[in-house]
């Protein structure tokens, strides 16, 4: 999303907000955007770290993938800045709770002697995402419409969800196959929280 927001006058005309520097300061919107973005993922990782969940985590990762996705593709018809800031925002709120709980599907996967290795992984992968992300989007910015360039920068984020999404499936006797749902290994002392 953050390559999504062009700071120059682009070179066609384009539906959807106009964030270009020759728009008497509208390059400024671009830093409210993803303030909002943030503010929103600040909002949803209290809300989320407050509640009590009695979902898997690997059903809350892909709800959480699921609503980041769609709100992501959704900025794109936004008519306008305050419009692109309050859905930036509303995607937000999924970011900090998915990183949250992609780190507790982690942690509770990895061998105790793993953990510190294994969350590092989980930092590895979201800033891999994140920078290869952020080139592909500079590259379809430019030379695609601005809502196809948000449904493209959503659609990974839901593909990864809906993967996750079908691998929580329910057996003919009804016992969900979720292995994020079983019981955590036990914790030695000062390896880890709890």
């Amino acid at each position: 999303m953050l390559l999504l927001l062009p700071t120059t006058q682009p070179a066609r005309p384009r539906r959807g907000p106009d964030l270009s520097v020759e728009q008497g300061g509208q390059g400024s919107a671009t830093s409210w955007v993803l303030a909002a973005l943030s503010a929103g993922s600040a909002l949803g990782g209290l809300a989320y770290g407050a509640l009590t969940w009695r979902s898997g985590a690997r059903v809350r990762l892909a709800l959480l993938g699921s609503g980041f996705g769609v709100s992501l593709a959704a900025a794109g018809f936004a008519p306008g800045i305050g419009a692109l800031a309050a859905v930036s925002a509303l995607a937000g709120v999924f970011v900090a709770p998915a990183l949250t709980t992609a780190y507790l599907m982690v942690d509770d996967a990895a061998p105790v002697h793993a953990r510190t290795r294994a969350n590092a992984w989980v930092n590895t992968a979201f800033n891999a995402g994140v920078s290869g992300g952020a080139a592909a989007g500079g590259l379809m910015v430019s030379g695609l419409p601005l809502e196809l360039c948000f449904a493209l920068a959503g659609a990974p984020v839901l593909a990864a969800a809906v993967v996750a999404g079908l691998r929580v499936r329910v057996d003919a006797g009804g016992t969900r196959l979720d292995p994020s749902r079983s019981p955590a290994p036990p914790r030695r002392p000062g390896h880890g929280p709890g």
